[in-house]
This record gives structure tokens, C-alpha cells and sequence, in this order.
């Protein structure tokens, strides 16, 4: 028994506009023929021909955008201009994607790119092709050029590696730093980054390596450690005159709420003496260093005393009437000396 089939026999038409043989179709014409008829109003396959890239092929399908020039043909997949190079398409059958933005920078400098030369947008928009916008990469100063195919020789230690640093200095006693995993830095860049974050211009600034502790024999206000004292604070040596005055002004200001500059006129207004027993005052005494007296109460800075006056005053609690008792039980009980 033979099994009869339902299924038509495929059934090959031709093209009314090509003439190429296609199933199915559409009002007479195949699928590439009709989509250009109802796209162009024609059949006829149009392709421009363009013997060379020139400026004017360029131009005429970029568009103007404030101060950029985008690009409205075809991109790549990172979305950078391209174009194919047609003439070599067709004479060997080739097909080289000409990337645009490579080709405007070498059309209005006038060079030729080196292998492994980048170019990019300065505006951020990968589709400009506006030549004021087009910058390169310059070598660095002191590295030896790429190989003679433009590719990078993998993490191998050239020369100059050992000679210098990445921006050209070389490598001496005074920029060279080694931290603990080995690994050297320049202490010339690293000093220079630290200006620009700070706003400032390394060039108008001439950079010398600070001394070590070690090889300091002054503070920064003068002070000679070995005659005024010093300690170690874990990084740098610390002046104890220098301290003993910072705390000083720290003290002033907590307690009294008055700067340094008002003790010292104060001091001067009162001759360097106590107010009360007019006794000089001497900083390298204990007794004589002058106290600044104040109230309790309001806390208002009343004047500078002797160590033992001021201690007085507090011991009866600033109260007058104690003081007078004081003066009236001294009169009468102090014996008078014999004639």
C-alpha cells in the first residue's frame, strides 16, 4: 500500500523585478525586492559608490551639536564611528572597518598614528568627530617606545624601569620609597599628586625631602632640643617648650575662657606683680607663678595673683566679712612687740 502524501511539492517562483528564484511571494517580488519597493518607491537595489573616504563623505553624514559633530552612520559595539572601506571591498574582496574618529584626527593633523595610539573624545560623546575635540596619548617621558608591531611586551623589567620612575625621575637616595611589600614609589609624584588635590601647581613649587627627626636639631619654632627637652611621640620628636605652650593657651582657654594675648596684658598692666602683696612675679619659682585669680560665681577674671594669695582668697571661700574678721582677730590677738 502506498501511503499518498497531502503535503504540496514545493513550488519554486520567480521574481518579477530580479528575476532570481524565491519562495514565497510577495505581489510578484521577492522579500528584498519588496521591502526596497515599499521602502524606496523602487525595485532597483542603490548602493553609493564611493571611491575613497574623503572629508566631504564625512561631513555629509554628521550633524551639528552645539560645539560637537555627531556622527549618524553606522558605529561599532563600543558605539565609536566607523565605516567600511569600499574600494578595497570590491577590488579584493575585503572588508576593513575604517574607525573615523582615528581617521578625522590623522586628516587634520596631518600624521600618521602610531600602532597602540589611542584617540578619544575630550566631550565625552564617543560619536563626535569634531577635530578640536580629538586629543591623543603621548608617550610617557622616560619609557622606551612599544615594539615595532605596537603591542605591549608583557610585565617585563626594562632598563629604564630600574633608572627611573613612570614620570622620568630618576631613581636616587632622596625620592626613592620602598614601603613594607617592597614595592618602590617616587616620593617626587607622590608630593606633586598631594598638590593638585590641594589645588596648587607643582611646577611653581620646588620640591625637597623633609629631614628626618634624626637630623633635626631645632623645632619648628626655633627651639634647641637639647637645651629646651624633647620626647618621642611615636612619629616625630615634640618640643617641650613648644607643648608646655600650646597647653598653656589650651588651659587659658578652657578655664578662663581668655586667650593668651589678654594674660599677657594683664601681666603688663600690673607691673609683673602680684596685685595683692606686690611681690615680682618668677615663672622658674612655684610660689611666684602668677595665678589668675577669678569668681567663683559669675566667673569673671578679677587679676593675677602670687601662688599663697590666691590660695588665701579661696581658703575663705572670697567671702569679705571673713577677710575682716581675719584683720580684726590679728590686730587684737598679735601681742605688740617689746620696746
Amino acid at each position: 500500500m502506498v501511503r499518498q502524501s497531502h503535503i504540496p511539492a514545493t513550488v519554486e517562483k520567480t521574481c518579477e523585478a530580479c528575476g532570481k528564484k524565491y519562495s514565497p511571494l510577495r505581489y510578484g517580488k521577492c522579500q528584498p525586492c519588496y521591502r526596497r519597493n515599499a521602502r524606496y518607491g523602487s525595485t532597483e537595489y542603490k548602493r553609493e559608490e564611493v571611491e575613497d573616504i574623503t572629508l566631504a563623505f564625512v561631513l555629509k553624514k554628521c550633524t551639528e551639536s552645539g560645539e560637537c559633530l555627531l556622527w549618524t552612520g553606522t558605529v561599532n559595539k563600543e558605539g565609536r564611528p566607523q565605516t567600511t572601506d569600499r574600494k578595497l571591498w570590491r577590488e579584493e574582496g575585503k572588508a576593513r572597518q575604517i574607525l573615523l574618529h582615528r581617521w578625522m584626527y590623522e586628516h587634520h593633523v596631518g600624521e600618521a598614528l602610531r600602532k597602540g595610539q589611542q584617540v578619544k573624545q575630550t566631550c565625552r560623546n564617543k560619536r563626535c568627530l569634531s577635530p578640536a575635540h580629538l586629543s591623543t596619548s603621548q608617550p610617557r617621558p622616560g619609557r622606551a617606545p612599544l615594539g615595532e608591531a605596537g603591542q605591549y611586551k608583557g610585565r617585563q623589567r626594562r632598563e629604564d624601569d630600574l633608572e627611573r620612575c613612570a614620570n622620568g625621575h630618576e631613581w636616587t637616595d632622596e625620592n626613592l620609597y620602598i614601603d613594607p611589600n617592597r614595592r618602590r614609589s617616587c616620593r617626587i609624584c607622590q608630593a606633586a599628586s598631594h598638590m593638585r588635590r590641594q589645588g596648587k601647581d607643582p611646577s611653581e613649587h620646588e620640591w625637597r625631602r623633609r629631614k628626618s627627626w634624626e637630623d633635626t636639631l631645632k623645632c619648628v619654632n626655633g627651639h634647641l632640643y637639647a637645651g629646651v627637652g624633647w620626647y618621642f611621640n611615636g612619629e616625630a620628636r615634640v618640643c617641650r617648650k613648644c607643648f608646655a605652650e600650646k597647653e598653656r593657651k589650651r588651659w587659658l582657654r578652657v578655664s578662663y575662657g581668655m586667650a593668651l594675648e589678654d594674660f599677657e596684658a594683664l601681666l603688663t598692666a600690673q607691673n609683673f606683680a602680684c596685685e595683692i602683696c606686690a611681690v615680682t612675679f618668677d615663672p622658674d619659682v612655684r610660689d611666684l607663678t602668677p595665678c589668675v585669680d577669678h569668681s567663683h560665681s559669675t566667673g569673671q577674671v578679677r587679676g593675677l595673683l602670687c601662688h599663697a594669695c590666691n590660695l588665701g582668697i579661696g581658703h575663705f571661700k572670697d567671702d569679705p566679712e571673713r577677710l575682716r574678721s581675719a584683720i580684726k582677730y590679728l590686730e587684737t590677738s598679735t601681742p605688740e612687740a617689746d620696746q
